[in-house]
């Protein structure tokens, strides 16, 4: 478990970076539609939020809340600390889970699934990971500085 744990940290410092390089956008650039797969950055951001708040919630047994529309997206003020607490509430809680423990929960549409909590924490952490690149993607179309934010790096700097 402590290979996935360090990936979880990962995650955690990757999307503080990430968090830290939008504070320079304008509200414009923040809602601008740049054509990805979810619109712009407010919508990324969103959908990856969401994504995270989905998947703590099936590994503690909950229903899975909705994805939040751009709109219902914390303020960009308090959207990293809320983030970051609630990927240290993820980390503790799923700490003590053995990798290869099979774990049940229903998708979106309701269907049963079936993972080993180990490839479900793979999945958070490169779900994560692509729409990250996406949001550094969007920086740079804007015309702002991109953080690195690949893995080496976070291994180098630990």
């Amino acid at each position: 478990m402590d290979d996935l744990l360090t990936l979880l940290n990962y995650h955690a410092w990757a999307t503080a970076r990430v968090l830290e390089a939008l504070e320079p956008l304008s509200a414009e650039e923040m809602e601008r539609d740049l054509h990805s797969s979810h619109g712009g950055v407010k919508g990324t951001l969103a959908h990856t939020y969401s994504a995270d708040l989905i998947w703590t919630a099936r590994l503690k047994g909950e229903s899975s809340p909705p994805f939040l529309e751009p709109a219902e997206l914390p303020a960009r003020s308090e959207l990293l600390p809320l983030w970051l607490a609630h990927l240290d509430e993820r980390r503790a809680y799923v700490a003590p889970m053995r990798p290869d423990q099979l774990f049940s929960y229903p998708n979106l549409k309701g269907e049963a699934q079936t993972n080993r909590v180990g490839d479900i924490l793979r999945h958070v952490v490169n779900h994560a990971t692509h729409h990250r690149g996406q949001l550094v993607t969007m920086l740079r179309q804007l015309g702002h500085a991109a953080p690195n934010t690949d893995l080496i790096r976070f291994y180098r700097e630990r």
